[in-house]
């Protein structure tokens, strides 16, 4: 990936930053799984949207002068022994700042003292550092240490502002190495969908075919976005069922939402199918109706519409097909306005996508929903869950569907990104049975 789009992002953020002001933002930590294994590591996405940068024990300062010019400095390990015979050699100083484009490196043990410096210069501070951090331990010792400095005229930041708020509002518009980068990652989720269907019997457990979709996406070098639902039966009604341990079983339905993370980028895919290659009656009725409420609710998907928009499109079909079954009933507008129909349709429709499977960004500005612009990723999943109950037709009991397709705003509407899984019920049928 090229240095460059990472270079631009650290201008956009200087450019969004206050004159005279200083952004701290540092690595995510190894994490232990158990004594002294770490699990997997895995960047903080924010930390490496600026920089690339995909290892730990790294700090990134970035300085916005008085006259709003803007200088940076990437903080990296210094080479040791110790590292080198126990995990491999750490790069040097030159090699991280030849490779990843940044102004100025510097050994991470040399820190206090440019923390002072720029800290003495300013009148605010970005960061949202965990209070457990050592670099904000840091930073607050040396700002105690230059508050004993005011009869020399000389104060700490007076001001703290959130950074992550900050990146989160950049990383809204996916720029096109983003877009490239979630393409790739839908279609390696796509193919081992598809590879699913095909593989998927009765004879098989839950466990076995989530061990199957994370080989696969190793063979495709990535890694599962988020841990996979692959649920049957009565566990589709699960929202976020992951305990996958049960055995597929015919005449069931099998929920599958499942998707890789490649080059830190995720994508999202659900799709639901029968196990024996065969939709019942009541399935294919509820299989249906969750399809119109998804094609319709992506119909919706375009600029200056919301996502507010895309789910109550998507509420509207879904109401409308349980009232036609007379599993809800009374007038449309009662079943939308007082939340019947969240007996079976109790989440969202979508959320934003990209270097988190959830992307932590804002859904309203100005207390109203953010309109959707080109640029923009995010999910479409509806879904109808329906467990046993009195008032239900047994032949409905245990049917859970969710329809899930991640969605690129453009400027002629959208596109479908993970289009090449299929999801009507005569393409999954012809697609089990190849």
């Amino acid at each position: 990936m090229s240095s460059d789009f990472f270079r631009k992002r650290r201008e956009k953020l200087a450019n969004s930053m206050e004159n005279n002001s200083i952004c701290v933002i540092e690595s995510a930590t190894e994490k232990l799984r158990s004594n002294d294994v770490p699990y997997p590591y895995r960047q903080d996405s924010n930390f490496f949207y600026l920089t690339n940068f995909d290892s730990p024990n790294a700090v990134l300062v970035i300085y916005r002068s008085q006259k709003g010019k803007y200088d940076e400095f990437f903080f990296t390990k210094r080479p040791n022994s110790h590292d080198e015979t126990w995990t491999g050699k750490v790069p040097s100083k030159e090699q991280v700042k030849s490779r990843f484009n940044f102004k100025h490196c510097v050994y991470l043990d040399e820190i206090p003292v440019y923390l002072e410096k720029y800290l003495i210069k300013c009148e605010s501070i970005y960061h949202s550092l965990e209070d457990s951090s050592n670099l904000k331990i840091l930073v607050k010792t040396i700002s105690s240490q230059i508050k004993k400095k005011y009869r020399k005229g000389i104060t700490p930041p007076s001001s703290t502002i959130c950074l992550h708020s900050k990146i989160n509002k950049l990383r809204l518009i996916k720029d096109s190495l983003e877009i490239r980068q979630i393409k790739t990652s839908a279609n390696i989720s796509s193919m081992a969908h598809n590879a699913l269907m095909r593989k998927c019997q009765a004879s098989l457990t839950e466990k076995q075919l989530q061990y199957f979709l994370i080989d696969f996406f190793n063979q495709h070098n990535a890694v599962e976005a988020y841990p996979s639902i692959v649920a049957s039966g009565e566990n589709s009604c699960i929202l976020h069922y992951t305990k996958n341990s049960s055995a597929l079983k015919s005449g069931q339905l099998l929920l599958t939402d499942a998707a890789c993370e490649k080059d830190n980028y995720t994508s999202d895919i659900t799709r639901t199918i029968p196990i024996n290659g065969k939709f019942t009656e009541p399935q294919k009725k509820i299989y249906n109706i969750v399809l119109k409420a998804q094609m319709k609710a992506i119909e919706k998907c375009k600029a200056n519409n919301t996502l507010v928009d895309v789910h109550n499109e998507a509420v509207k079909w879904i109401s409308k097909g349980l009232l036609s079954l007379g599993l809800l009933k009374g007038p449309l507008t009662k079943i939308i306005k007082n939340g019947l129909y969240q007996q079976f349709y109790m989440h969202g429709t979508g959320h934003w996508l990209g270097l988190d499977v959830h992307d932590p960004l804002d859904y309203q500005e100005d207390d109203s929903p953010i309109k959707l612009r080109p640029g923009m990723v995010f999910t479409v999943e509806p879904g109808i869950y329906i467990r046993p109950s009195k008032q239900i037709p047994k032949s409905f009991h245990n049917i859970g569907i969710r329809i899930e397709d991640d969605v690129l705003i453009t400027k002629k509407g959208c596109v479908v990104l993970t289009h090449k899984t299929p999801k009507s019920v005569a393409e999954i049928e012809n697609m089990m049975k190849s």
